[in-house]
């Protein structure tokens, strides 16, 4: 809530009060993890594919958090980053890649937002992202992009992520020495044949890409440099190849936190319109939850 807005302007709805005893914020986020899992990544059907994919939105929300202050806003980020890896990680089994990235997004996230202890666990990722794909390769030029934002206040902490960033290097080169052909496929990030997006892809990636431009063009100023540089990174990616069209979806998702959406509810006029419609929608998702379920 805003400073401008002080607590006692916001009055509770009958559906937040019974909402709150029901404990509905546990509920609802359940929910929408169960819609993500069953809905859009196919649940059991596809093993462990949609399993891994659903944990990787978890890491997403976990790193978007302090961003939206709202679980309504931040549940359609999900949704949005979800529908934009659909294919990638059903039909081109993106789905690992597509963990470590939503990974890293938290732990990146968290070491902007001072909480560094995540960042501590950037080499063990990449180890076993390198034992699994080379595209850590860019997970690593991911996380490389925070050390251009500057802690005039901590002057060590950039230093500690040097380190890590560095350490993760080496373990990504371990990691990836314990898969066959290694050495041939150590500096080739993709598979061998890229798959260029088709229209459908195309659309969506369109779709969250257009509000990620416009929102790097408003607040291009107040923007950490990894929040300017990463989004335009993959944008530029995401044409190239399907499979990194899911990277997209999950560092453009960051940028509309850290500015369309943060901006808007800390507003005194529209918090509590956010706040409101956020204790409705998690009986809307619950509901979707069980028909996905029992359908």
């Amino acid at each position: 809530m805003s400073q401008s807005q002080s607590p006692a302007e916001y009055v509770p709805g009958p559906v937040e009060r019974f909402g709150r005893r029901m404990k509905m914020e546990y509920v609802g986020m359940a929910s929408v993890y169960a819609v993500i899992y069953w809905l859009i990544f196919g649940g059991p059907a596809n093993g462990g594919l949609s399993l891994t994919a659903t944990a990787a939105t978890f890491f997403l929300f976990l790193g978007l958090k302090k961003k939206t202050r709202d679980h309504l806003s931040a549940s359609i980020l999900l949704f949005t980053a979800a529908a934009v890896a659909r294919r990638p990680v059903l039909e081109l089994e993106w789905a690992a890649p597509y963990l470590f990235l939503g990974f890293a997004i938290y732990a990146l996230e968290g070491y902007l937002e001072k909480r560094q202890g995540r960042i501590n666990a950037l080499p063990a990722a990449f180890f076993l992202w390198g034992a699994i794909a080379p595209s850590w390769l860019l997970g690593l030029l991911f996380v490389a992009l925070y050390l251009g934002e500057p802690w005039a206040e901590r002057p060590g902490l950039r230093r500690r992520l040097a380190w890590l960033t560095a350490a993760s290097a080496v373990a990504g080169v371990l990691g990836q020495l314990l898969r066959p052909a290694a050495i041939s496929g150590l500096f080739a990030p993709f598979e061998p044949h890229r798959l260029p997006l088709d229209a459908g892809q195309g659309v969506l990636v369109a779709a969250v890409g257009v509000p990620t431009l416009i929102g790097l063009l408003l607040y291009w100023r107040k923007l950490p440099l990894p929040h300017r540089l990463n989004p335009l990174l993959f944008a530029l990616l995401a044409p190239w190849d399907l499979r990194l069209s899911a990277f997209f979806g999950l560092v453009a998702t960051v940028l509309l936190a850290a500015t369309f959406l943060r901006q808007s509810i800390d507003s005194a006029t529209l918090r509590p319109l956010f706040k409101h419609a956020e204790w409705h929608f998690f009986w809307w998702v619950l509901a979707v939850a069980i028909w996905a379920v029992v359908r």
